[in-house]
């Protein structure tokens, strides 16, 4: 059960990490531009939604329904 659960924060987090990047690379920007908060921003919710599914799909009960 640990190593699922390592699995979902880890893959959240790399997740939300090229999510980033990529929406920075997308907008043709720098993170200057765009904001470090933005990209914070960005980051937590696409990790947040990575997390959701990851749960679900591993099952580790992170999250109670």
């Amino acid at each position: 059960m640990n190593v699922r659960r390592a699995i979902v924060w880890v893959v959240s987090i790399v997740f939300g990490l090229a999510s980033s990047a990529g929406v920075i690379r997308a907008f043709h920007t720098t993170l200057e531009k765009f904001s470090t908060v933005n990209a914070f921003l960005v980051f937590v919710s696409f990790a947040a939604l990575a997390f959701i599914w990851l749960d679900w799909l591993l099952q580790t009960k992170d999250l109670r329904s």
